[in-house]
């Protein structure tokens, strides 16, 4: 029997196996340079490579509380890019408990993920949000107009199944790539 156990990114839920440290889609960030060990002492978790220390050792040497859960989103300027200096925008899908939908877009892709997995959004709370797909654009409007467009889509029965082709057309991409 396989012993499983958590992956070791920071903010990572996901169960990896007994010798492993990472789950695979942290894995093959990792291989592409995307995330390292935080160089904290006490820590060992792995971060995106691009900032200092993970967000749990920031809050520790800074003595920042955790944000309190509340009915707005709440995010940490010390940490993530703020979305008005992005040179590029997400437009992105969550499956949620129940098999719906849910189409966002933002640029900081990595702060509204963790929002959503950690409950900070009203609209994903407590329905098991899940990553399944996304595209860059390059400005806020592009953005806010693909994002219509696949909301427009989800609203109906009809034609959700576009979404879920996209969805299943980009884990494929995907599995070809591991």
């Amino acid at each position: 029997m396989t012993t499983r156990k958590q992956c070791q990114f920071w903010d990572c839920n996901e169960t990896i196996r007994r010798n492993y440290f990472l789950c695979t889609a942290h894995y093959s960030a990792y291989e592409a340079g995307k995330i390292n060990q935080c160089p904290s002492q006490s820590c060992g978790r792995y971060k995106d490579a691009e900032y200092e220390v993970c967000l749990i050792c920031r809050r520790q040497t800074t003595n920042q509380p955790d944000p309190s859960p509340s009915n707005e989103p709440k995010r940490d300027d010390r940490v993530f890019q703020p979305d008005d200096e992005a040179d590029e925008f997400f437009v992105y899908v969550l499956t949620l408990d129940g098999g719906e939908y849910y189409v966002g877009q933002t640029g900081e892709i990595h702060e509204r993920l963790h929002e959503h997995r950690n409950d900070m959004s009203q609209s994903t709370k407590g329905r098991n949000p899940k990553f399944v797909w996304f595209t860059t654009v390059s400005t806020r409007q592009d953005a806010a107009d693909l994002e219509h467009q696949l909301q427009q889509l989800n609203s109906k029965a009809s034609s959700r199944r576009q979404i879920t082709r996209m969805v299943v057309q980009f884990k494929r991409l995907i599995d070809e790539m591991n």
